[in-house]
């Protein structure tokens, strides 16, 4: 069975529309051979027979399959992609490739880290901008990548954050252009942002007008991401000569429940060695430890004040926007697309390069002045 991502607003129908105009684009469908009917699709993607019908119908629409009452679906007379179309035909030019975008399952659980559901509604649209179709897939630790790959035919692919090698190798053994985002691999050319000088540069921020005790909510502790934060903030502590106290340091795990958790911990603490700000690594986080605070009648800034990373947007109609690190998302995403579509159009070649792009630090006044440095 073909899984398919049934994540509300994302029409079903034309995921099976994508996959099927990817199959008869590599040709996998003889000019003369008949498709799957739709009681074999019906059974092949779990869905009702109404579903399937809506994505033959785009295909018949588009005049690339032929539907013949008592006989079946074939492809319209002269539609051959495996022989090649002439580059200038209507048919041609109505065909858009597949580019298959693969995030972990795990980023999607228990409703997720927004990051991701921002970056593949971006994709989606930058995609399509340069003339492609924007298949999403999610994958675990299971050996199913190859029988995506297979019925997605896609043209690139696109590896949302931390990959185990397995499946970034699964991707270039494909043969086609491959790009990691938001996560380096030697493997492949890869567009991530600046965490480090991003991290460094809110620690920076923070002890330069007075904080000393600052709590840090960590993501999950082997993540590339978290590494690089963690190493900023400590890089800025050693310039200092501040220790850095184990006990200010929250593991947390990317969600909104997690930054609760990390909330309640802090004010468990004593009084005295509770700390005047938290820095959380993402904005999930921090928002989740914002709204432990604010239940328990603690104001911010003027009691604690609170910085997150990611500049997510989703959480603005209910709480007050809180300072946080812009790590220019659509950024990332430009150069990606424009990465790829210079493979695609074999004028760009497939080295492996880091391509970082520079966070912005968004001050929307949740850190409170304690005192400034050399006053």
């Amino acid at each position: 069975m073909m899984e398919l991502n049934r994540t509300k607003g994302i029409s079903v129908y034309k995921q099976i529309y994508d996959i099927l105009l990817g199959e008869i684009y590599s040709g996998l469908y003889e000019e003369t051979s008949l498709l799957p009917s739709e009681k074999e699709l019906c059974a092949r993607f779990d869905v009702e027979r109404n579903t399937v019908r809506k994505a033959l119908q785009m295909l018949v629409d588009e005049k690339l399959i032929i539907k013949k009452p008592g006989y079946g679906t074939l492809l319209a007379n002269g539609v051959n992609f495996d022989e090649g179309l002439a580059p200038n035909s209507s048919v041609a030019k109505s065909v858009r490739k597949n580019i298959l975008l693969i995030t972990h399952e795990d980023y999607l659980r228990d409703n997720g880290e927004y990051f991701h559901f921002k970056l593949i509604n971006s994709f989606e649209k930058s995609i399509s901008e340069i003339g492609h179709n924007l298949i999403f897939r999610s994958v675990g630790m299971g050996n199913g990548f190859r029988e995506i790959i297979k019925y997605t035919s896609p043209v690139a692919i696109i590896f949302d954050s931390y990959m185990h090698d397995g499946l970034y190798q699964e991707g270039l053994r494909a043969g086609i252009p491959c790009i990691s985002i938001n996560h380096y691999t030697p493997l492949m050319t890869s567009v991530v942002s600046n965490n480090f000088d991003g991290a460094h540069r809110v620690a920076k921020m923070l002890t330069e007008v007075g904080h000393r005790r600052i709590a840090v909510i960590s993501g999950k502790p082997n993540y590339q991401t978290n590494i690089e934060r963690m190493s900023g903030v400590q890089s800025l502590y050693m310039k200092k000569g501040i220790p850095m106290n184990e006990l200010l340091v929250i593991n947390g795990n990317w969600l909104f429940s997690s930054g609760m958790e990390a909330g309640k911990r802090i004010l468990a603490m004593d009084e005295s060695e509770r700390p005047s700000a938290v820095f959380a690594f993402n904005d999930d986080m921090a928002y989740g430890c914002y709204n432990y605070f604010e239940r328990a009648g603690v104001h911010m800034p003027e009691q604690m004040s609170i910085v997150g990373f990611d500049k997510s947007d989703q959480y603005n109609s209910i709480f007050p926007m809180l300072t946080t690190v812009d790590v220019n998302v659509d950024a990332m995403i430009e150069y990606a697309c424009w990465i790829l579509s210079g493979q695609l159009n074999r004028t760009a070649p497939g080295l492996c390069a880091k391509i970082q792009i520079d966070t912005t630090i968004c001050d929307n006044g949740t850190i409170r002045t304690l005192h400034r440095e050399g006053m």
